[in-house]
């Protein structure tokens, strides 16, 4: 049984969303604050969120920040705040997707399960690990440290570091890496997706372990960098 954490302070929206996503697989928490949310965390950690942006005590982005710097946690984002801006604010703060209001119910149930999907099986990657002088990388249990210090990385930063690490020292395109942005629950994937992320990665890393080869993809250099 997962658990899914609804941020919302619409109550009649928040309890719709309750009582639609609720089935055999997932059980459903709503919170119509941010503290209340932070309280429903410490009692029953959710295994997703779905998260407005404005909150009567706070900002929703800045929320997800505070949380992805705590634990890996998918967060997606479904908010009546439509700009592109908006957007990537969203996916720099950690988000694993972006929904607009008014939205699909049914659009928005196979995005949550692509996202509790990835958290299960893809953000393990087999055991996956890298280590190298300056860094420390478990994909199984999503622990990452960097120049000794721990990172907290996004599901879509995980999944791309994977990719990026399984081809250590080869250029992995930009179409490869959008596809592995999909596969981790990201829908309508663009390359400013992808480039954003690519950059929440660099600033989160440090140095230069990720080259851009302009006209083609990205490379991990790792400490050779």
């Amino acid at each position: 049984m997962k658990t899914i954490l609804i941020v919302e302070d619409d109550l009649i929206l928040c309890e719709g969303l309750c009582r639609a996503l609720t089935s055999e697989q997932w059980h459903t928490v709503g919170a119509n604050t941010l503290e209340e949310a932070r309280t429903k965390m410490r009692n029953l950690p959710p295994d997703c969120m779905i998260l407005d942006c404005n909150l009567p005590d706070g900002s929703g982005f800045d929320f997800c920040r505070e949380i992805l710097r705590l634990r890996f946690l998918p967060v997606l984002f479904l908010t009546v705040r439509d700009s592109e801006a908006d957007e990537v604010a969203g996916l720099q703060a950690g988000a694993c997707d972006y929904m607009k209001k008014p939205f699909s119910l049914m659009v928005l149930r196979e995005r949550v399960g692509k996202m509790l999907r990835f958290a299960e099986t893809e953000a393990g990657d087999g055991g996956l690990r890298y280590e190298a002088d300056h860094y420390r990388f478990r994909f199984d249990t999503l622990e990452f440290s960097a120049y000794g210090q721990t990172v907290f990385l996004s599901a879509s930063e995980a999944r791309l570091l994977s990719v990026l690490v399984k081809n250590a020292g080869r250029v992995v395109n930009r179409s490869a890496l959008i596809d592995a942005l999909w596969d981790c629950g990201e829908d309508g994937v663009s390359e400013n997706t992808l480039s954003v992320t690519v950059k929440r990665l660099r600033d989160k890393l440090g140095g230069g372990a990720i080259r851009t080869v302009y006209g083609l993809g990205y490379v991990w250099k790792g400490d050779e960098a």
